[in-house]
């Protein structure tokens, strides 16, 4: 009978550059991890690695167990997760993965209303753009996704349901020159740097058909940054207009550290999606995270 440890460990070493970094990742000795490969070797009666070059290699048949490895373990996963249904919402991990937009927007007020009502559940999240996010998703490692879907939109293997859109808007020091401007134009924006968080490719979009169209060409992005904070303490310090989602700037607004101003360019909403794999059964308490999702995003 194959043993999950010794998979495990294959998949390891097959996706790390050596046998330490392999063995630093499974929190093991290298010596332990190598003892390992070689039982597994013992058991099956053959070999998985060609130990003859300078470094290890697999075999036919080692690539063919890593192949069905690792639907193996994302099956194993799963099925852990259907025996949790069976223990309520009450003990279990929700792992989320969240674009910067729901990071700020959406998540703060989900945690709020979740972890305090179910301390015996452990939440972690992951920040990232939805392509970055979405292999971790598919491997099992994240339950969903909330982050613009845009990328993903047409595949079969996903269910995606929109939640509510975010106009974009723009935000600037409380004493920044258009801070008491009521209605400032294309014009006076496009005086001062522009930053912002990555955007979803309908930005760019609008940026190539506005100028296409003759109108008023978007200002130059001077910096795009993942991470808000960083974004806001450069405003802060800076004549730059962030611009973002309208509930993101609102909530620095709200903290005194922003002033948001009319956006006077056209440009398209954001649009966060609740994202998962087609198929997959969550836990009781991955679902209510789900639903707490829901009911922020259309409020």
């Amino acid at each position: 009978m194959i043993d999950l440890r010794h998979i495990r460990h294959l998949l390891a070493l097959a996706s790390h550059p050596t046998v330490q970094s392999a063995a630093d990742a499974l929190h093991l000795t290298q010596p332990a991890l190598t003892k390992s490969i070689a039982r597994f070797e013992e058991e099956l009666g053959a070999k998985v690695f060609d130990r003859r070059s300078r470094r290890l290699v697999l075999t036919e048949l080692g690539e063919r167990l890593v192949e069905r490895g690792e639907d193996l373990l994302r099956n194993v996963r799963e099925l852990e997760e259907e025996v949790s249904l069976w223990n309520g919402i009450g003990t279990g991990e929700v792992a989320i993965g969240t674009d910067p937009e729901a990071e700020l927007g959406l998540l703060p007020s989900v945690l709020e209303a979740f972890v305090p009502a179910h301390p015996g559940v452990q939440v972690s999240v992951r920040s990232g753009h939805t392509a970055a996010l979405l292999a971790a998703l598919l491997s099992g490692d994240l339950h969903f996704l909330v982050a613009d879907a845009e990328i993903v939109m047409g595949r079969e293997d996903l269910e995606i349901r929109a939640l509510a859109a975010d106009p974009i808007a723009a935000a600037v020091r409380p004493d920044h020159p258009l801070a008491g401007r009521r209605e400032p134009d294309a014009r006076d924006v496009k005086a001062f740097p522009h930053i912002g968080a990555s955007s979803a490719p309908r930005f760019e979009r609008w940026r190539t058909e506005r100028g296409g169209r003759g109108g008023t060409e978007p200002p130059v992005v001077s910096l795009m940054c993942d991470n808000y904070e960083v974004l806001v303490r450069l405003a802060e310090r800076s004549d730059a207009i962030v611009f973002g989602p309208r509930g993101v700037l609102s909530a620095y607004e709200r903290t005194g550290r922003l002033k948001v101003v009319s956006w006077p360019l056209d440009g398209p909403d954001t649009q966060p999606s609740l994202i998962r794999s087609k198929g997959r059964h969550l836990s009781p308490a991955a679902e209510r995270v789900i639903a707490l999702f829901e009911q922020q995003g259309t409020t």
